[in-house]
């Protein structure tokens, strides 16, 4: 995982620092698990399915007309996302609802996009609200009561 260096290193300024830093290195399975987050994230699409779902528990169909994307696309990115446990689907009747699994990845989400906007020069508004999606449809204030069906072909 980590590349070793070819030239001699410089000599050591703090062996206290060095040790601390390799101590708190996180096992080469979560960098590596945490990477694969990072290139699935790399995708603007994927990235606001993302931001979308920490919000919210929305049907395919919503997400598509909530995105401009097509119905076929929007569920391709939704089953990359899926593959990773990014987020999770329940069916209700004919429609599939889907959520962020948890609220770590919307906090990054929301860090990264509000990073990106800072060096943009734009001023991002900061979130103060929860990213986790009640699991229940009972839960979730303002459902509507007539939901769009999907097409199940």
């Amino acid at each position: 995982m980590v590349t070793h260096a070819r030239r001699a290193l410089p000599l050591i300024v703090s062996a206290t620092k060095v040790r601390a830093t390799r101590d708190g290195l996180p096992a080469p399975d979560v960098l590596r698990e945490a990477s694969e987050v990072f290139q699935v994230l790399a995708n603007p699409v994927r990235l606001a399915l993302m931001h979308a779902l920490a919000h919210d528990e929305l049907t395919v169909g919503d997400l598509a007309r909530a995105l401009g994307l097509s119905l076929s696309g929007t569920s391709h990115q939704l089953a990359r996302l899926r593959r990773m446990r990014l987020v999770a689907s329940r069916d209700e009747s004919r429609l599939t609802y889907y959520r962020a699994t948890d609220e770590f990845v919307g906090h990054l989400v929301h860090d990264c996009l509000a990073h990106a906007g800072a060096t943009l020069g734009m001023r991002s508004i900061p979130h103060h609200h929860p990213h986790r999606v009640p699991r229940s449809r009972k839960e979730v204030p303002g459902r509507e009561s007539t939901p769009v069906r999907r097409n199940r072909s």
